[in-house]
């Protein structure tokens, strides 16, 4: 059975020819939108390709008029063909080293224990249950599960301003920011405002 996606941007064109769904000397250095639309048709066994089509062409940004916007890169819709290795693992442990430390620096008696080990910060504390904050590589995520709100999974996502690169760790669900999320629950835990 044939379908088809339409694909309208540049960057979809260039992700087409990453596929190999068509030639890469008609899908390179495109600087103007497409006029027409391009449509990719895939049957069963193009399903892969077709997936990351899909990734990588969620990724556009665009600039209007000259102006340029800041950048932002949802590297967990690009997957482990969009990212490298090291910028995921130093923006994911640097985030859950600032994390433990800040909470290392707090004396108070509902924080149990708390330990980073192997990508997983486990955050015990006494009167809510345990926080744990894990690493998912392969779906470039860091995942969040709390005894207050339950389970959440957050994609990293990059936005660049002014050359300056910045990461966020946003919900795949409904898009908040971990580090909100967190600073909202571990104030209540320990009662007193919470900063990371």
């Amino acid at each position: 059975m044939r379908r088809s996606l339409l694909l309208r941007s540049t960057v979809a064109r260039n992700a087409a020819a990453a596929t190999g769904l068509v030639h890469l000397s008609t899908a390179n250095h495109f600087r103007q939108p497409l006029a027409c639309a391009v449509a990719v048709p895939f049957s069963s066994h193009h399903g892969s390709s077709l997936h990351t089509a899909i990734r990588l062409a969620s990724t556009t940004t665009t600039t209007t008029h000259g102006t340029s916007k800041p950048k932002i890169v949802h590297y967990s819709k690009l997957g482990m063909d969009g990212f490298t290795d090291v910028k995921y693992n130093t923006a994911a442990d640097e985030f859950l080293e600032n994390l433990e430390a800040k909470l290392d620096a707090i004396d108070s008696a509902e924080l149990e224990d708390i330990s980073c080990n192997s990508g997983v910060l486990t955050i015990e504390t006494s009167s809510k249950g345990t926080f744990i904050i894990n690493k998912q590589a392969p779906n470039v995520q860091l995942w969040l599960s709390s005894p207050i709100s339950g389970p959440h999974h957050y994609d990293m996502v990059t936005s660049t301003s002014n050359g300056v690169e910045t990461v966020y760790w946003k919900s795949d669900n409904d898009a908040h920011d971990l580090r909100e999320k967190l600073e909202v629950e571990l104030s209540e835990v320990l009662q007193h405002p919470f900063q990371l």
